[in-house]
């Protein structure tokens, strides 16, 4: 993979990111008042995992050119850790969060589906990739 896919991929991801940022503040402001903490969480994972999808189909049908599946898992990867990364990063440092409060939202088991918008990163540009071919 290249640096110009890598550059664009990234691009990419911070569209969803800042979707990400949006939806946030729509859940806590808007949903969460009106439906309950749980639906509310369950309703914005699902607007993120359908955003990701939508992104995943932009970057494969339209932003690169060439890519090999191999290319489209690494994209997954790097989408995923960039996730993670400024989650746990932003949520213990700057929010000052326990260890505990954030990883209560990759607990399935709990009805927390954060897990699920990750992997919809994972898999996401491979899975648009593959109604094109």
């Amino acid at each position: 993979m290249d640096k110009n896919t890598v550059g664009k991929s990234i691009g990419v991801w911070f569209i969803v990111f800042g979707v990400a940022l949006l939806n946030g503040v729509v859940q806590g402001s808007f949903l969460r008042p009106r439906v309950g903490e749980h639906m509310a969480h369950v309703l914005s994972m699902l607007v993120l995992m359908i955003v990701v999808l939508m992104c995943s189909s932009i970057l494969v049908n339209r932003v690169l050119k060439q890519y090999i599946n191999r290319d489209l898992f690494i994209i997954g990867l790097l989408w995923v850790t960039l996730s993670v990364s400024f989650e746990l990063l932003i949520g213990r440092y700057v929010l000052d969060l326990p260890w505990a409060t954030m990883v209560h939202d990759y607990n399935l088991f709990a009805g927390r589906v954060w897990i699920l918008v990750l992997t919809t990163e994972m898999i996401g540009p491979w899975f648009m990739a593959s109604n094109k071919r």
